[in-house]
Parts: C-alpha cells; sequence; structure tokens
C-alpha cells in the first residue's frame, strides 16, 4: 500500500527531511494520520489497515462518524484536553471499521503545523485483542463473584500459609455468626475456626504437596463456639499474585447425626432380632425344665427351694416372652456408661436415651 496523502510540507520536525518522516509514517506499526479543519488530511497504511477505509474514501468523511456514536462525547472531550495539555496519558476510543467490525484503538493526538496551518497529528494503536480479553476476565469475575455468594456451601479464599481471609461468601458469614469485618485479613487460627490446629496443619501439608483435597471430614468451631461436622475441599490458587487456596465446606452434621443414629438403631435391631431368635430356641427346654419343677414342687410342697427354683424358671420365662415381643425399646445405664435395653421400660414407641 503506498502512502497517502502528503506529507512533504510537515513543518513541526525541521531537524528531519521530509524522505525520513515520510518513511517513519509509512512503515509504521501504529496508524497515523493528520487531520485540519474536521477532515483527513493524510493516513499512513497501517491508518487504513486498521479501519478498512482508503485515504480516497476517508477524505469524505468526518473523523468522527469513525467513532462509535456512544463514545463520541467522550472521545472527543478527551482529544481536547490533550491537544491543551491537561492529558498526557492515551485515551480508548471505540470504532467501527468499513466492514462494521468493532475496534479498540489507543489513541492520542497533539497540534502540529502541516501546510503552514493548525492541524491535528494522531496516532492510532489498534488494542482490540488486549480490550476483548479484559472483557472476558471481567465477565468472568462477574460470573465467578456470583457463583461465589450464591453457593449454599461455604467458599472462602485464604493465603495458604497463613490462612488470612481474603473472600468469604454469604453462607460462611451465615453460618458461622461473623461479620465480614470480623473476619476478613484474620487468620482462621485467630478465629479458631479449625477445632484441631494439628489437623489443618496436616491438610495444609498436603495441599503444598499435591495442590488439591476433596472431601475431607474435619470440624469447625463457629462464633457461638458450637461445633459443625463439615466436609472440606480445597485447592490452591494465584489470587493477587500470592499462593492462595480457595476452600469449599459442606455441613454434614444433621447428616452424620442422622447417620449414626441409624446405625445405633440397626445395631440395636439386630440384638433384638438376635435375643428373639434366642428366646424361641430356649421356650421348649424351659417348658420341660418347669414340668420337672412342678413334679418337684408336688413332691415336695413344703420344700422353700423348690418353690424358689419354680419361681426363678417363671422369670426366666416371662423375660423371653417380654424379649420376643419388643419392637420398640428405651436404654438405661448400666455401668461404666455402659447402655443396655430397659426390658421393663418398652413402650409403643421408640426411645433412644443420651
Amino acid at each position: 500500500m503506498s502512502v497517502q496523502g502528503d506529507i512533504s510540507k510537515l513543518e513541526n520536525m525541521p531537524q528531519l527531511n521530509t524522505q525520513l518522516v515520510s518513511r517513519l509514517f509509512k512503515f509504521s506499526p501504529i496508524g497515523v494520520y493528520i487531520i485540519r479543519k474536521r477532515r483527513f488530511k493524510y493516513v499512513n497504511p497501517e491508518f487504513s489497515r486498521i479501519t478498512g477505509y482508503s485515504f480516497e474514501e476517508l477524505k469524505g468523511l468526518r473523523p468522527g462518524e469513525l467513532i462509535h456514536p456512544h463514545h463520541r462525547q467522550e472521545v472527543r472531550e478527551k482529544a481536547i484536553a490533550m491537544l491543551k495539555g491537561r492529558r498526557e496519558r492515551p485515551f480508548i476510543d471505540m470504532i467501527v471499521s468499513r466492514s462494521g467490525e468493532i475496534r479498540y484503538i489507543l489513541e492520542s493526538v497533539c497540534p502540529v503545523i502541516f501546510e503552514g496551518k493548525d492541524a491535528i497529528l494522531g496516532f492510532f494503536l489498534d488494542n482490540t485483542e488486549e480490550e476483548l480479553v479484559k472483557e472476558q476476565l471481567k465477565k468472568s469475575e462477574e460470573k465467578f463473584q456470583k457463583a461465589f455468594h450464591a453457593s449454599p456451601d461455604w467458599v472462602v479464599i485464604t493465603t495458604l500459609d497463613d490462612g488470612i481471609y481474603l473472600e468469604v461468601n454469604h453462607a460462611f458469614l451465615e453460618a458461622t455468626g461473623y461479620r465480614e469485618e470480623e473476619v476478613i485479613g484474620k487468620s482462621s487460627v485467630e478465629l479458631g475456626i479449625w477445632v484441631d490446629p494439628h489437623e489443618r496443619d496436616e491438610l495444609h501439608d498436603i495441599l503444598r504437596k499435591c495442590g488439591k483435597i476433596c472431601n475431607a471430614e474435619v470440624r469447625f468451631r463457629i462464633k457461638s463456639g458450637k461445633i459443625l461436622d463439615m466436609l472440606w475441599s480445597a485447592h490452591v490458587i494465584e489470587y493477587d499474585g500470592k499462593k492462595c487456596l480457595i476452600a469449599v465446606s459442606r455441613d454434614i452434621s444433621d447428616m452424620k447425626k442422622a447417620a449414626e443414629e441409624r446405625m445405633l438403631r440397626e445395631k440395636l435391631q439386630g440384638v433384638l432380632e438376635m435375643a428373639g431368635a434366642t428366646c424361641h430356641e430356649m421356650n421348649q427346654p424351659l417348658q420341660n425344665i418347669m414340668f420337672i419343677v412342678d413334679e418337684l414342687v408336688s413332691q415336695y410342697p413344703h420344700d422353700p427351694n423348690c418353690k424358689e427354683l419354680k419361681a426363678q424358671v417363671r422369670r426366666i420365662t416371662d423375660i423371653t416372652h417380654k424379649l420376643e415381643h419388643i419392637t420398640t425399646y428405651s436404654t438405661k445405664e448400666y455401668v461404666r456408661g455402659v447402655k443396655i435395653i430397659d426390658i421393663d421400660r418398652a413402650s409403643s414407641y421408640c426411645r433412644l436415651d443420651s
């Protein structure tokens, strides 16, 4: 593509010959343009490549027509501020190319003398890829924040080494009873979250070696002092340039308690079933023993030993009868904290005394 327009009369660079200036602009990887009286007087090949317009087409356009309608006023104000020396940093511009594509431009302008008259020299750097990456990162960050705070599980981000909280979600605050300002900047050790600090140290050692932990059963202490059983998973991540971890915790206290009670009921039910089977097998020998005892009592009606023997056999028979028909039960203390089934308190409902 040949250089469009005439820059042989650029007078603001008297120390450079016009051939050198022409080559600099022609082969520059940055778009260059000159505007006078709101019309393009010169554009280099890179400017044409970025916009998709040839110099001949641009001569018929006002510079503002390239700018996206939503950005025109903002760009105009920034350009005027730069021309008047109130702004030094380049500004981001959004233009619409000839094909209708949106391009993000990093732009700078300055006043010059062109062909003996006041003009504007502009530099035009295509920054579309970088801006699109920023937009994607921003969208990803927004999605992450929504998922982070919407999760019903506890989600926290802490530093890896000292466990200082950097981010906590709503579920964490609601469950623990802490306010955000009480947590952020504090460590889990300071708050006493971990019931067993040694457990924390062991898990963090695993994280340093493996980078992740899934579904470790841990115990956490909330602000009220209540201890919860939790399922804890964590991954090591880079966050603000630091080695951190993102951890997800799920409260399994109720589920664990229910499972323990179910196991206890199943265990006791198994014992009752075995007792029932044993009683059933004992019935025949007990009947034979009772027959023999009755014979002894009839022969020795005044013998206290025979009477006592008959009473104890009846007692055993009553116990086996009760065991055979127990469907609900409660427990009572026996010795040294051991619990046994309270046969005499068997009732129409099931109760496990604690």
